[in-house]
């Protein structure tokens, strides 16, 4: 994302099922709820990928970590990301929409938004500028990478039925 575009917005959301659900074991769900929200970002003509993980530990239903990112230049917050997916995933879910929770990273920087926005240095920049603003790049590329890591984690992935993938994504 970082070599299409100079500001990319990195959010990060949960997805649980409804108390209650009997889930078939298989991503049907989270798959749909993906591709709706690229098709949503891609009808606005915002350049938008995604990774999610799937976990499972004591719930009978598994639930879904997700990183979605924005072309930064076209998106600026997050809240209009967590909206559009809650409102997707209580249709997938026929159930309300608090099942898609809000991850607000920790603030970075000055303008903290609950995303990270991860800007390149521009073109123009020399010296101390160029210097500050590689500075903010590698603190927010740094912080992202730490915050999306969580979905590497190993703990909780181990009830994945056999021949169900453990996590997903969309190609650049």
């Amino acid at each position: 994302m970082l070599t299409q575009h100079c500001k990319v917005l990195f959010v990060r959301f949960d997805v649980r099922f409804p108390e209650g659900t009997v889930h078939r074991g298989k991503n049907e769900e989270i798959s749909l709820l993906m591709k709706a929200l690229m098709n949503f970002y891609h009808d606005h003509r915002v350049s938008a990928h995604y990774i999610w993980a799937r976990e499972q530990w004591k719930s009978d239903a598994p639930h879904y970590h997700v990183i979605f990112l924005l072309n930064g230049s076209r998106v600026q917050y997050p809240m209009g990301i967590w909206t559009k997916a809650a409102e997707i995933w209580s249709v997938i879910t026929d159930d309300t929409p608090g099942l898609v929770q809000q991850c607000w990273a920790k603030p970075i920087g000055k303008d903290f938004s609950g995303g990270i926005m991860i800007r390149r240095p521009t073109s123009v920049a020399v010296g101390g500028d160029l210097f500050e603003q590689q500075k903010e790049y590698e603190k927010a590329y740094a912080a992202a990478l730490e915050w999306g890591g969580y979905l590497a984690k190993e703990f909780s992935k181990d009830k994945t039925p056999p021949g169900v993938r453990s996590f997903g994504s969309s190609q650049l």
